[in-house]
């Protein structure tokens, strides 16, 4: 929370007094500097490489989970009500989350297994390496969390494929079709979906995908 990604200043002393008010960020004792950093961080990434106006950074700012914003900060921090706050909250939908992924129980182990890194228990330069740093309050923490662990669970299964033996029918050098007869009816139906998504993203989007 508290890296820029570049020196530049987006956010005035006025616009930083009413966010912080609006975020309510006194509830978790949060300094207002630690908050600022924090929308200071989250204009360097959306505006990257543009000059925005005080106007458009008003706007970009003002339409960030404000609230989710001051907890994640304050929960990078370690300020422990703040941390009581975000388990109690969040817990119930990571474990939602969680079954949705894996009814088996496997993706629950993984939600457990980010509240370490999401509190950052490891200290580089004296500062706490939490992982709330990389919340910048474009969508909900609730969302953000959500897709922090579907990632995790998709390189954890990316892992384990990778250590199974080849099954049988693939040992005889089987194609994909011809092992599933709808198989490229799939991959066209994932490729016309993928190509929709894609054209309703905005065009800094798309180009960031397209890295």
């Amino acid at each position: 929370m508290t890296l820029k990604a570049d020196s530049r200043t987006f956010v005035d002393t006025a616009l930083a007094e009413r966010l912080f008010r609006q975020a309510k960020a006194e509830r978790w004792r949060l300094p207002q500097a630690a908050f600022t950093a924090g929308l200071e961080t989250s204009c360097a990434k959306a505006f990257r490489g543009a000059s925005p106006t005080p106007r458009e950074v008003s706007r970009y700012l003002s339409s960030l989970h404000l609230e989710d914003l001051a907890l994640a900060c304050a929960c990078a921090l370690g300020d422990s009500e703040a941390w009581d706050h975000f388990v109690l909250e969040m817990r119930p939908g990571l474990y939602r989350a969680a079954d949705a992924l894996d009814a088996t129980g496997t993706a629950r182990e993984l939600a457990d297994s980010l509240y370490a890194d999401l509190y950052g228990l490891d200290q580089r330069g004296g500062a706490r390496q939490s992982l709330l740093r990389y919340f910048h309050g474009r969508s909900s923490l609730a969302t953000w969390l959500r897709a922090v662990l579907a990632q995790r669970h998709v390189d954890r299964v990316r892992v384990d494929r990778r250590t199974e033996p080849l099954p049988e029918e693939l040992a005889g050098h089987a194609s994909p079709a011809a092992a599933d007869p709808d198989c490229l009816r799939f991959v066209d139906m994932l490729r016309s979906a993928l190509e929709i998504a894609a054209a309703r993203l905005e065009p800094r989007d798309r180009l960031r995908l397209l890295c």
